[in-house]
């Protein structure tokens, strides 16, 4: 956890693997003046916010961003933010994705978007999705329910697992798999993203090739 704000815009994030992701996203979109900070577990947030409006330098904050998975529920996982902004006595946003206005003004991002379940790594799969390394890893999980092994709880985290695991480094999690360079940030299912991140920046530079 950060003790100190040292940006404008504010950008917080799920675990730290959303913050390695977040982190080179900002930087593929050449984002300016942006602090990425993990504020650990959906339980935790509400006593980061809490702690966040006392942080030195708050005071220099113009724009949050709070993003988090939707995991079982969109509907919940946006209400649970809604009530620890309003626990903080921050503005509290009305939909997803919306701005408050105001300052600081406040957005919230519900991983996938536009799906009431699911997280970062749903996104990722779609990536992937369709290419022949897909068709592998569908073949390796029609192996292992063939087998009458257990499937994973959480099937697109295994996916990204596996398709990390063709890289030449597949120990990388998947967010420093994406400072390596390993997903295409770039790609059609990442747009809401962009968009998201584009809003809260709104002197965003050009995004790299």
């Amino acid at each position: 956890m950060a003790t100190q704000v040292e940006s404008s815009i504010q950008l917080l994030v799920e675990g730290n693997d959303q913050r390695n992701f977040f982190e080179a996203m900002v930087e593929h979109m050449a984002l300016a003046d942006v602090q990425v900070q993990n504020f650990g577990g959906v339980q935790e947030l509400r006593g980061y916010l809490a702690a966040f409006v006392n942080m030195p330098g708050f005071s220099i904050v113009r724009r949050i961003g709070i993003v988090r998975d939707a995991e079982t529920s969109a509907a919940s996982a946006f209400g649970s933010v809604q009530s620890s902004l309003r626990n903080a006595g921050l503005p509290v946003p009305a939909q997803p994705a919306m701005e408050t206005g105001g300052e600081p003004s406040v957005s919230v991002l519900v991983l996938p978007l536009d799906a009431e379940s699911g997280m970062l790594e749903t996104l990722l799969c779609m990536t992937f999705a369709s290419t022949p390394l897909d068709h592998c890893i569908d073949q390796l999980f029609e192996c292992v329910d063939a087998a009458g092994l257990d499937a994973p709880k959480r099937p697109e985290k295994a996916r990204c697992r596996a398709w990390l695991a063709t890289k030449p480094e597949p120990h990388l999690s998947v967010g420093v798999a994406a400072k390596r360079g390993n997903w295409d940030l770039g790609h059609p299912a990442l747009e809401g993203v962009r968009t998201f991140l584009m809003a809260l920046c709104p002197t965003a530079g050009t995004t790299k090739d």
